[in-house]
């Protein structure tokens, strides 16, 4: 059978398809304003289905697929952080809002040659005698008015530590005192965790004139206990620091007391109230770990007061006139080593320059090993 008629046939069919293809790949502009016109009667159409659909007017556009809505930008931030625009100054925010005078930013001084172009005036300074100083940051803080009165420390214990048992066991009994004062008075479950009057020393007077008395057990006072509940309760008046009751003076006040005193039972909000009053009169903090075991006040002063430390031998040199006239002699608290030695009659400086001359160590062996000299001569290094 002959094929090639049934070719040329195909033959002729592609070359007729030809232009038609390559005229559709190309879409012309008469293609695309027929395609607009089908979309607009479209859009008729849509018109007519959606007021049959809807009573009224129609929500949504007419034609959903050419008219498509602006997609709304949305964002899970909440509103502060899309209303807050970045500042050019990166100063934190603590700083900005302190009342503390804090030191000035640092600037540079402008050269000498710009200064002569700009100010044809312009004489550099010879002396300093006249120019204005200019303190270092290190010495910034304490210089007056850099503080303010918010941030000066307000301690509650007493900045004069007592450290003798005597006067220890004076301020001790003028805690129990008040501390019973306010149980009578029936005031003492508001004023527990609260700050007392320190007083002077007419207070303390008047506080140690209370007598207790102790009798199975319990303890009650024979005095004034109402004007002295009234100055503990007291609005707080700012004073110096009272006047203390000297070790000779202790030691008379507490030949006169009774001892039966220290063998009042504490309990826990008691004992936290005494150790407070003290801490605050004497600045003798007794621990939390200690308090717990402690059931009277003997125990408490125990704890509270702590017997002087003998002084050193140093110390009790330095107070020898005999010594302090010889100007051969002095007296040291510690060992003085071989670099402060050289340092006071001037050596050091130049033992250290020779030392780095010769690259061996200022201080120190840097590594190097005890037979030193020996790789020398042997000629190892």
């Amino acid at each position: 059978m002959s094929r090639i008629p049934r070719a040329s046939g195909l033959k002729a069919l592609s070359l007729n398809l030809a232009p038609s293809l390559s005229t559709a790949a190309r879409p012309s502009f008469a293609a695309t304003r027929v395609i607009s016109t089908t979309c607009a009667a479209r859009g008729k159409n849509t018109e007519w289905v959606r007021g049959k659909l809807w009573k009224g007017e129609a929500p949504g556009p007419e034609d959903p697929y050419t008219q498509r809505p602006e997609p709304e930008d949305s964002s899970n931030l909440p509103e502060q952080a899309l209303e807050y625009q970045p500042q050019s100054d990166k100063t934190p925010a603590a700083i900005l809002a302190t009342r503390l005078a804090l030191p000035p930013k640092r600037t540079e001084a402008t050269p000498e040659a710009q200064l002569q172009s700009s100010d044809p005036t312009y004489v550099p300074a010879t002396e300093a005698e006249g120019l204005e100083e200019i303190s270092t940051t290190k010495t910034w803080w304490d210089q007056p008015g850099h503080w303010g009165a918010e941030s000066e420390f307000d301690a509650f214990g007493s900045a004069a530590k007592v450290t003798d048992k005597r006067i220890v066991e004076v301020y001790l009994r003028r805690a129990v005192v008040e501390l019973l004062a306010l149980q009578e008075s029936g005031v003492f479950a508001d004023w527990a965790m609260k700050r007392w009057n320190e007083g002077d020393r007419n207070a303390l007077d008047s506080t140690l004139a209370v007598d207790i008395h102790v009798q199975d057990g319990k303890a009650s006072l024979k005095g004034d206990v109402s004007s002295l509940s009234q100055s503990l309760t007291a609005d707080l008046e700012e004073a110096d620091l009272p006047e203390r009751v000297t070790l000779d003076e202790a030691k008379e006040i507490v030949k006169a007391w009774d001892p039966a005193w220290k063998s009042i039972a504490l309990d826990e909000q008691a004992k936290f109230v005494v150790r407070k009053r003290l801490y605050q009169l004497t600045g003798n903090l007794v621990p939390d770990a200690k308090l717990a075991a402690a059931t009277t006040v003997n125990h408490i002063l125990t704890l509270a007061s702590k017997e002087p430390k003998s002084p050193k031998l140093a110390e009790l040199l330095s107070r020898r006139d005999d010594l302090q006239r010889l100007s051969n002699v002095k007296v040291h608290s510690r060992k003085i080593g071989a670099i402060e030695k050289e340092t006071v009659v001037g050596r050091w400086k130049v033992i250290e320059e020779e030392l780095k001359k010769r690259g061996l160590p200022v201080t120190g062996t840097a590594g190097l090993t005890k037979n030193k000299e020996r790789d020398w001569i042997t000629g190892k290094i």
